[in-house]
């Protein structure tokens, strides 16, 4: 009877181990930041000091609804919507067509840090869940084409650097307000 118990409770703490501890990289303690937030502020420093003067302004929308939707998602769904959104702004400056416009030292350290942040958050986002809630997917789906719409914008725009300074302040009020989520469920 004893031994069966202790399988029990043993089960039932390996199941529960991501709800108790949570995702490490999210948590802060009291008076500091957490992982996530340092990175964050590294990497939103670092793409400020990226901005250049074009000459015209890119037009470029910016997914305000679908982060009125991500405000109102459990903790778990909005690390994973973070995630998601971080693993798209990696794979839309992986495309490598940035050379002649920003210095190569400062694009990759925003890529480490940005890189940093997506893996960390992957790992946190496997113990988290297998699937997201199907209430939640509308909003995703939303996402990728956003983000699918900034990189044939790339494209389209031939790469151009007035195209590149669009595609940095739309990451930047990306990453300004993905800090905000988190800093809000505090």
């Amino acid at each position: 009877m004893g031994s069966i118990s202790f399988w029990m409770c043993l089960i039932l703490t390996i199941c529960t181990w991501h709800k108790t501890f949570g995702c490490t990289w999210m948590r802060t303690l009291p008076m500091s930041r957490s992982m996530f937030q340092v990175f964050s502020n590294n990497t939103i420093t670092v793409l400020r000091e990226m901005g250049h003067v074009v000459s015209r302004e890119p037009q470029i929308t910016f997914p305000y609804e679908e982060y009125r939707h991500v405000d109102h998602f459990k903790d778990d769904d909005k690390i994973v919507f973070i995630s998601q959104t971080l693993n798209a702004i990696e794979k839309l400056y992986r495309s490598d067509n940035y050379d002649y416009f920003w210095d190569q030292k400062v694009v990759d350290e925003f890529m480490i840090d940005l890189h940093r942040q997506t893996s960390e958050l992957d790992q946190c986002v496997k113990a988290i869940r297998a699937a997201l809630p199907k209430s939640d997917k509308g909003v995703n789906k939303n996402m990728s084409l956003h983000f699918k719409f900034l990189k044939n914008y790339l494209k389209r725009e031939e790469y151009s650097a007035s195209a590149w300074e669009g595609i940095r302040k739309v990451v930047l009020a990306h990453m300004l307000r993905l800090v905000t989520i988190i800093l809000t469920n505090q």
